[in-house]
């Protein structure tokens, strides 16, 4: 199987709004707890949320930032997200493909989950380079991601946060790690 790319993730989602039951499954859930918990207490004013997919993280990512934008390839999957979260006035959803579209911030928290993986690594170290110029000093990024194999991604998902920190060496600082049997979840932080 090849790599899915901005095109497969809109036929998914076109096909089904929620393909990977992230609003349903209790393991979904219990990812999303670990996530918050690596955000940290309290608000946060700016926040980027990254592929947010059917938008069952950006719904609860609402309640902690001021302000939150929300970023995905797929129309469809956007449409399902402003679907469901109709009514928060505080969420900005914008369609673009990454890291070409990258948001330019400055940002508070920027939260990334199980995208880094579908990314070339040369896009990945791309995207590294505009989350770097889009912290605000003492910002904080959420990683979330699998570190076991699986067919359609484009590298080791094992190897993947590994690459993001070393790419963002001397910038920020690792804060909060949670290691799950099947996936990884970190914080770090901008040093001002």
């Amino acid at each position: 199987m090849k790599a899915i790319d901005p095109r497969g993730f809109e036929a998914l989602y076109r096909d089904d709004p929620d393909p990977w039951r992230t609003w349903s499954s209790p393991f979904e859930a219990y990812k999303r707890r670990m996530l918050l918990a690596a955000c940290g207490d309290g608000k946060h004013g700016r926040v980027l949320e990254l592929a947010c997919g059917s938008g069952a993280t950006t719904a609860v990512l609402a309640d902690r930032a001021l302000r939150l934008h929300a970023v995905d390839s797929s129309p469809s999957a956007l449409a399902a997200a402003r679907e469901r979260c109709a009514g928060r006035s505080n969420i900005t959803f914008i369609q673009g493909d990454l890291p070409e579209d990258m948001p330019r911030g400055p940002y508070d928290l920027i939260v990334m989950s199980e995208l880094a993986y579908y990314l070339r690594p040369r896009a990945l170290d791309r995207l590294c380079r505009c989350i770097q110029r889009a912290m605000a000093p003492g910002a904080r990024l959420v990683l979330l991601h699998h570190h076991v194999r699986f067919p359609d991604a484009a590298q080791m998902p094992a190897a993947v946060h590994s690459r993001i920190m070393l790419r963002l060496a001397g910038s920020v600082v690792r804060r909060h790690t949670h290691r799950d049997r099947l996936w990884r979840c970190e914080a770090a932080a901008r040093i001002a």
